[in-house]
């Protein structure tokens, strides 16, 4: 079975997963930046992860067909000469199926975030919600 290839630049953003309406929407907050991805023909895929202010990651992963779904699996690792050194992030989602009467639909992967590593006053362990916009 073929994968799909999501190959690109992405517009990635995170927030915390709360479950109380009305809290403020900048406090969920959790991430954004630019993602760019470079797949295989197996499925498997490298990449950046640019957060500005030299905030960068690599990206390493697959998709993969689990026979209904395209499925996403990243690990997002902190750039040694960079503020995110020793960082690890873990990822997993899939690639959201169009819709077959939606309107200018854009490639779009959702899923789950899970910091691997405390780092500062960052602990291991949060989770948040995840989604990728398709750029080009």
């Amino acid at each position: 079975m073929d994968v799909q290839n999501i190959s690109g630049s992405y517009v990635y953003r995170s927030l915390l997963n709360s479950p109380y309406l009305g809290e403020d929407f900048y406090k969920l907050k959790f991430g954004e930046g630019l993602m760019t991805i470079t797949q295989q023909e197996n499925g498997d895929f490298t990449g950046d992860f640019d957060m500005g202010d030299n905030y960068l990651m690599t990206l390493e992963g697959t998709v993969y067909n689990d026979g209904t779904n395209t499925n996403f699996k990243m690990r997002a690792i902190g750039v040694d000469t960079t503020p995110t050194k020793g960082w690890i992030y873990d990822y997993q989602g899939i690639v959201v199926p169009d819709w077959p009467n939606g309107i200018d639909q854009i490639l779009t992967v959702v899923g789950s975030v899970i910091r691997v590593v405390d780092h500062g006053i960052s602990k291991a362990g949060v989770t948040a919600t995840f989604y990728m916009v398709y750029r080009g």
